[in-house]
């Protein structure tokens, strides 16, 4: 298992290394050393959720206790005239009483009502209702319009959301390449992520790589060993934009930290990843500036980063016994990896 890059083993840019992502990704993303205003809430994210844990209830206890109000007692009213002569009740007399006034009405007989003899119905002649002909031009009626998936393997449910991000960043950033991810990995399964330090060509099948033929070989070589299944991890460049028929050659800083973001929602995507074998100089740069941020992923999963060698180029030239070397040391990263997300030897 290798060590994690020291802290100041990179250098600090103080430039402002904006792109236009910025507008696209604001939402949920951490603020890191160069980008203070750029990657979202930080700590106020925090904040929010342990608003109201702390909160002392017991404030108000020792509080003097309001007094309550008096309610005045009602006046005890008066004793009517008790003292006073109180006039007697006359006794109820047998007397007769009087008779009310008759009051008499006269009545005059309503006169008798007029009945007009009823009119003759009239006839309504319903006229046939005229239905034209369909006409072959008449406009087709409208159907919802649902967004349309390519019919192939690389937008299948398992592997979709990445590449659809993919889709994204194309948009973003017309006439430049970004390779797909292989439908052999699955967004739900991935544990480990690979980040390569892309600075060759992009991959003839427009598939991440680790940057050529014999750079791939070894990484399967490397998986089988372990018994590492190919839908257990998942691909990932620096910068994953490509000049088509060019090579990226040496990724500036400007470059790396413009991989920043669509590595953070690139990790959303695959939500139970918890490692990622950083593979060169530019991808452990952009794995220690991703550890500076303030975003919540990192610390809910524990997310570790393992520096390892790049598997291509001048990077992995050598005798054999020191690619040997090199290959044990890398492979202990990834058993570690393994090992830290519960995963066992996958191999028959």
């Amino acid at each position: 298992m290798t060590a994690l890059a020291e802290p100041d083993y990179f250098e600090v840019h103080d430039e402002d290394y904006r792109t236009e992502l910025d507008s696209r990704y604001e939402e949920g993303f951490g603020r890191g050393p160069e980008l203070d205003d750029d990657y979202g809430t930080g700590y106020d994210e925090l904040d929010k959720l342990f608003d109201g844990l702390f909160d002392d209830e017991d404030d108000d206890l020792d509080a003097p206790a309001k007094a309550e109000k008096k309610v005045p007692a009602k006046k005890e009213a008066p004793k009517a005239a008790a003292a006073k002569t109180a006039t007697p009740k006359k006794a109820p007399t047998n007397s007769v009483p009087k008779a009310s006034p008759v009051t008499t009405r006269r009545v005059v007989p309503a006169a008798a009502p007029v009945v007009e003899p009823a009119a003759e119905p009239v006839a309504t002649v319903v006229e046939p209702a005229v239905v034209e002909p369909a006409s072959s031009e008449a406009a087709p009626a409208e159907e919802s319009v649902t967004p349309a998936v390519p019919d192939s393997p690389f937008f299948a449910p398992h592997i979709a959301p990445v590449n659809q991000h993919v889709e994204f960043l194309r948009k973003l950033r017309p006439g430049f390449e970004v390779p797909y991810v292989d439908p052999m990995h699955s967004v739900e399964d991935c544990r480990i992520v690979s980040l390569f330090s892309n600075t060759s060509e992009a991959s003839p099948r427009g598939v991440v790589w680790a940057g050529d033929d014999a750079a791939a070989t070894r990484l399967l070589g490397l998986q089988f060993q372990l018994g590492l299944r190919p839908e257990w991890m998942m691909p990932w460049n620096t910068h994953p934009w490509f000049t088509p028929g060019e090579a990226n050659g040496k990724l500036t800083p400007e470059q790396v930290s413009a991989g920043l973001k669509p590595l953070i929602a690139f990790l959303k995507l695959v939500p139970r990843a918890s490692a990622i074998v950083a593979h060169g100089t530019e991808a452990n740069r952009l794995a220690q500036m991703l550890l500076k941020t303030d975003n919540q992923l990192i610390w809910r999963r524990g997310l570790k980063v393992y520096k390892a060698r790049s598997l291509h180029g001048r990077a992995f030239a050598g005798s054999k016994e020191r690619q040997t070397e090199w290959l044990i040391e890398m492979g202990r990263s990834y058993a570690d990896a393994m090992a830290r997300a519960g995963l066992q030897s996958g191999r028959r």
